[in-house]
């Protein structure tokens, strides 16, 4: 595989961004629906405080994540950062883009002065979970949520 380019997304990538994202919920009832996911997107690549970031090969976008930095009371002020919608295409994946993808996103974070980066993956997800292991994370926590 070619080299993996991961850069800030634009506008005009919110169709390779749906289709992406659109793997995560395969089988469920929550794909995205285009219009309001249009909506979101244009908010989150305009916002300053979101990192909305896309890696190419072969200037084909192949991957995506969604990095958020949110402030906090304790660890002295410093903020912390969240990693959302992180995925690479099936077929992508086992070649770095995921690496390269979450470097970028952890440089970030770094830069920001974030002192940890956080993401939540689904129970059932174990090849993502082993990824994330390998790039560093551990598990810490039990989540929760409640879908309205």
């Amino acid at each position: 595989m070619t080299a993996v380019r991961v850069r800030p997304a634009r506008s005009a990538d919110f169709p390779d961004v749906l289709r992406l994202v659109a793997q995560l919920h395969r089988g469920d009832d929550r794909s995205p629906d285009g219009l309001r996911s249009r909506q979101a997107w244009d908010e989150i690549v305009a916002r300053e405080d979101h990192a909305a970031l896309v890696a190419e090969v072969d200037g084909t976008v192949v991957g995506t994540l969604h990095l958020v930095v949110v402030p906090t009371l304790t660890h002295d002020g410093a903020p912390w950062a969240i990693v959302e919608n992180m995925v690479v295409d099936e077929d992508g994946r086992g070649h770095g883009v995921g690496t390269a993808r979450m470097g970028e996103a952890e440089r970030r974070a770094r830069a920001a002065g974030c002192y940890k980066v956080q993401l939540l993956s689904a129970v059932d997800r174990s090849g993502a979970h082993a990824f994330y292991e390998r790039q560093g994370f551990e598990l810490r926590a039990r989540g929760y949520r409640k879908y309205f």
